[in-house]
């Protein structure tokens, strides 16, 4: 069995090189949302390089396919519209890739097939495909169950990425993507932040005349007649023009953050503005593997600054975000890291965490103090959600959606299948008809049932239990906890943020399925000075 260095997934000039390209797209799709016939010229562009690439190496697709998720968070950054559909870049990526998978002649082209995971697979697809069928027979709405599914679609790459990852090499060119684009979002949230807290004080609620970033119930009342940021990526994007209608008045990145679905600019407290884009995932993907390396990995002074100053970029990036949800992933990713160290290691981490912690509360305290009480808040809210507006919705969800599951236990009501609850936010407030929802494993048992969701569990449970099976080099086990460190905080999460049926952690998934399937097996191809 081969040996490969892993420490040079973190490169300094590839992964600033890719940082880079991951920020020169986001300005692309910006220029192509003020000026849109840019967007389809610059649409067609990536499809067309996206086809030659992947018929030269179908890695290359498999590269790009890992670029887009974890920068394109719905897959909106760029789209054609197509009599009224719109086609978002996600969807056409992968279509091309899974084509040119399905055209080659490449021996491996079933590998996939042959794995262990594939009897769970099976079942998990059989249990989806019933989903489908219990939808129709239950009269959903056909929109309504392409929208609950279409996550679950990404399931299908796995094949491709068996294929074409086919050795360390090639996986850890995919793994610096990862890295990669960790870097670029915790950038692109500082950007964010930055540029409304220092140009935009007039979009603050509390200021005169202040054009809100926050919907009122008036504004709800008036969605007729106004533009509001609301309004779903498909809706606002599919309008054909030649330059984009800024008649009410919002800011720039803040319409084209919002109407492609990139993420959320909301006010915070004092000066300061909150960004938010689940693509920040991948900054506790990126910090629970770097920081894996960091700590078992002995390594230069030099390679040291380095890791940590990625570990502190993500990790920043996942503060300042405030998402709930990503912060107790983020413990429990600590926490898996700590049962996988030696004790003594172990406990001088927790004192330096207690070290660190105890300077920002104090050094926050006393320089941010608005900042201060926001942060207790929010973290006083997961003790006591009830005390606040998502919170107190997210418990309103929890009545109709247990009376629904209870309709069908066992195999679900199929997908698309909607409940009403009462909202108390202000942006969606009073009686709201859901078919998607925060609690993501209740979603689950209403889309497939009790049954299903075991099966989809079982398949996580056995990407654990092969992470630590025998025959894997010490080298690779080092990354594999890194892996499994971020698969254990994305399970966590995935609790109230729908994760695990979305692209972006069946991305993640898949990926680490296929670590543990390279690691595991013979690599001839791979050299040992690679």
């Amino acid at each position: 069995m081969s040996q490969i260095n892993w420490l040079k997934i973190f490169d300094p000039k590839k992964l600033l090189l890719l940082t880079g390209a991951c920020l020169a797209i986001y300005l692309l799709s910006f220029l192509g949302y003020i000026l849109p016939f840019l967007n389809y010229l610059f649409f067609g562009a990536i499809l067309i390089a996206t086809f030659y690439f992947t018929r030269q190496k179908l890695e290359y697709g498999v590269y790009i396919l890992i670029a887009e998720l974890i920068i394109g968070v719905k897959g909106y950054l760029f789209s054609l519209n197509l009599g009224g559909f719109v086609l978002s870049l996600r969807i056409a990526i992968f279509c091309i890739v899974m084509l040119v998978w399905l055209l080659s002649k490449n021996k491996d082209k079933f590998k996939f097939f042959g794995s262990r995971y594939f009897r769970l697979y099976l079942l998990l697809t059989i249990a989806l495909l019933v989903g489908v069928i219990t939808a129709l027979i239950n009269g959903n709405s056909i929109k309504n169950i392409f929208f609950d599914i279409n996550g679950y679609f990404y399931l299908a790459l796995i094949v491709v990425l068996f294929c074409a990852l086919k050795s360390k090499k090639t996986l850890r060119q995919a793994l610096q993507i990862v890295i990669a684009g960790s870097i670029a979002i915790s950038l692109f949230t500082f950007y964010c932040i930055g540029e409304f807290t220092i140009f935009h004080q007039e979009s603050r609620p509390d200021m005169a005349e202040a054009i809100s970033t926050e919907q009122t119930i008036e504004e709800e009342e008036e969605a007729g007649t106004k533009i509001s940021h609301s309004i779903t990526a498909k809706e606002e994007i599919s309008k054909m023009s030649l330059t984009r209608d800024f008649a009410n008045q919002k800011p720039p990145l803040y319409r084209w953050v919002t109407d492609t679905s990139v993420g959320e600019i909301s006010y915070l407290a004092g000066p300061f503005f909150r960004f938010f884009t689940p693509s920040q995932l991948y900054c506790l993907i990126g910090l629970a593997i770097t920081l894996t390396f960091l700590l078992r990995e002995k390594v230069t002074k030099k390679k040291t600054l380095f890791l940590s100053t990625i570990v502190a970029l993500n990790l920043a990036a996942l503060i300042i975000g405030f998402s709930r949800s990503l912060w107790i992933g983020l413990l429990a990713v600590f926490l898996f890291l700590l049962f996988n160290l030696p004790r003594k290691k172990s406990a001088q981490i927790i004192l330096y965490a207690i070290g660190v912690a105890s300077i920002i509360i104090i050094l926050t305290g006393t320089l941010l103090p608005s900042v201060y009480d926001l942060v207790e808040q929010r973290v006083t809210s997961i003790i006591h959600p009830t005390e606040e507006r998502s919170g107190a919705n997210r418990f309103n969800l929890l009545e109709p959606v247990f009376a629904k599951i209870g309709e069908h236990p066992l195999v679900g009501s199929g997908f698309g299948t909607t409940i009403e609850y009462e909202s108390v936010v202000l942006e969606k407030y009073g009686t709201l008809r859901v078919f998607a929802f925060e609690w993501s494993y209740l979603d689950t048992m209403i889309e497939i049932g009790l049954i299903g969701l075991l099966i989809y569990l079982l398949l996580i449970l056995k990407v654990f239990r092969t992470g630590y099976s025998k025959g894997i080099a010490p080298a690779d086990k080092i990354l594999l906890v890194g892996l499994l460190a971020a698969l254990f905080g994305i399970v966590i999460t995935n609790t109230t943020t729908p994760y695990l049926n979305h692209p972006l952690g069946i991305g993640f998934l898949l990926l680490t399925m296929t670590t543990i399937a390279i690691s595991s097996s013979p690599q001839p191809n791979d050299s040992k000075k690679s």
